[in-house]
């Protein structure tokens, strides 16, 4: 039986903490902790990792004293299972939350609960997303999952105020920017359609334009949300006593990004500031999975580990940005708006996608298929107009196998997976994707776990498809 498990270990690529002995963080004060996890933004629209348009001054100081990942990748491309991931340090697909909508069950262990053990006040300020039942809430000391987005900023320091002084502290705070629907509230700059950059998988339209201008509009503010709290840091002097992460819990809300497993779907801006070990201004190619935050904060905080932990300690990422930790990440994709059984092996240089559904197309979210941008879209390519670049989610049926060199193809544009010198790759990835949905119990989703919503055959298909 142990060699078997050190079998599956190095195929997959990573260390087990309970085989390798733990890289530990001795310190007597307890670090505060801090993620704040935007809702659907794109890792590219960050100041931090060279978009030359949107303005994010906030993160990107974070990321200039701080240390910015390349390679992180998420569970999911979809909110509730991408968050319950980080919550337990679990994939989807052993949650049992790996749908839009689900719960986790009340029996699950959150990693806030091991910091709470150890002394931390815990709170989740803002939306409340996978971890929303009474049974699950009322572990937090602090919860507040309403309010206004434009507010959030206000409610995250309203929080902290309120906390004891004599405690470490844990938030969660999740913004509601820049989800769907946009125009809501304020914004300070806005941007206009002239000055976005258009990615290339997306059609240069005016409509698209004043799409992507609202949404960086709503990232500006998330940024702006995020300075509020560094003030009130800074204020009581309790910022560099503080670890604090900025990421995205999916991609942007467009078509070919969110809900799927692609780079633009799973892909995170990942920051870690934490003065205490971390270099100012360093930055790692090494790659990083949702399901390691909780082992890695479970061990600063010096809290115990969580039952069935999935992750990997990044602390010996954090000491050192050249240190390697896994060989590959795993994201999955079951129901959000639309059915799918999509599963994605990731490496530092390929993303292999596997559809087990191909006769069905990929469309979008159902709020983003509401948009004048999306509406052209599909109009022009019922009508023969629209450029084959452009027309991802559309395309039925789908390749049942991708493979993209993601160094030379960061988009994924240009599907490789047919091509005779990569046939050693497939082998390698079908072979890793099998071992891994094997030790994580990944099902084929029944039509009883799904759960309808208002988009359900109003834009695409009915569940019963």
């Amino acid at each position: 039986m142990k060699g078997k498990i050190y079998s599956t270990v190095l195929l997959l690529g990573i260390v087990l903490p309970d085989i390798v002995q733990a890289d530990t963080l001795s310190t007597t004060n307890k670090p505060n902790i801090l993620i704040f996890i935007a809702d659907d933004l794109g890792w590219e629209e960050v100041g931090a990792y060279g978009h030359q348009v949107v303005k994010t001054p906030n993160i990107d100081w974070l990321a200039q004293n701080g240390l910015r990942f390349d390679n992180f990748f998420l569970t999911a491309s979809s909110s509730s299972p991408s968050r319950s991931s980080i919550f337990t340090g679990m994939y989807p697909s052993s949650t049992r939350a790996q749908n839009l909508h689900d719960k986790l069950p009340p029996q699950a262990t959150l990693f806030p609960d091991c910091l709470q053990e150890n002394g931390y006040y815990t709170m989740l300020v803002g939306k409340n997303h996978g971890t929303n039942t009474p049974e699950i809430e009322k572990r937090f000391d602090y919860l507040k999952s309403t309010g206004k987005p434009w507010k959030m900023g206000k409610l995250w320091v309203d929080a902290l105020r309120q906390r004891p002084a004599a405690k470490p502290f844990f938030m969660f705070a999740a913004s509601l920017d820049p989800h769907r629907p946009y125009k809501q509230g304020e914004y300070i700059d806005p941007y206009q359609p002239s000055e976005v950059v258009v990615p290339p998988y997306f059609p240069d339209s005016p409509e698209m334009r004043e799409d992507i201008a609202d949404y960086y509009n709503e990232v500006s503010r998330f940024d702006k949300h995020i300075g509020e709290v560094l003030d009130l840091l800074r204020e009581e002097k309790e910022l560099e006593n503080t670890i604090i992460i900025v990421m995205t819990d999916n991609g942007r809300p467009f078509p070919q990004c969110k809900t799927r497993v692609n780079v633009q779907g799973v892909k995170s801006p990942f920051i870690v500031y934490y003065p205490a070990i971390v270099e100012k201004g360093s930055v790692t190619e090494s790659l990083a999975s949702a399901v390691d935050i909780a082992p890695t904060l479970l061990e600063i905080g010096g809290a115990k580990r969580s039952p069935g932990l999935q992750g990997i300690s990044l602390l010996p990422i954090l000491r050192n940005p050249e240190t390697e930790v896994r060989e590959y990440a795993f994201a999955e994709h079951n129901w959000h708006t639309f059915r799918a059984y999509e599963r994605a092996v990731m490496t530092k240089d390929f993303v292999y996608i596997r559809n087990w559904l191909p006769h069905l197309s990929n469309p979008s979210v159902g709020d983003a298929m509401r948009t004048p941008a999306y509406v052209q879209m599909l109009d022009d390519f019922k009508n023969g107009r629209l450029a084959e670049i452009y027309q991802d989610c559309f395309i039925a049926p789908r390749s049942e196998e991708e493979l993209y060199a993601i160094k030379k193809d960061i988009h994924c544009l240009n599907n490789i997976a047919g091509k005779r010198a990569m046939k050693k790759e497939l082998n390698r990835f079908r072979l890793v994707l099998k071992v891994w949905q094997e030790s994580v119990g990944d099902i084929f989703p029944g039509e009883q776990h799904l759960k309808p919503d208002a988009d359900d055959g109003r834009f695409f298909r009915p569940l019963d498809r």
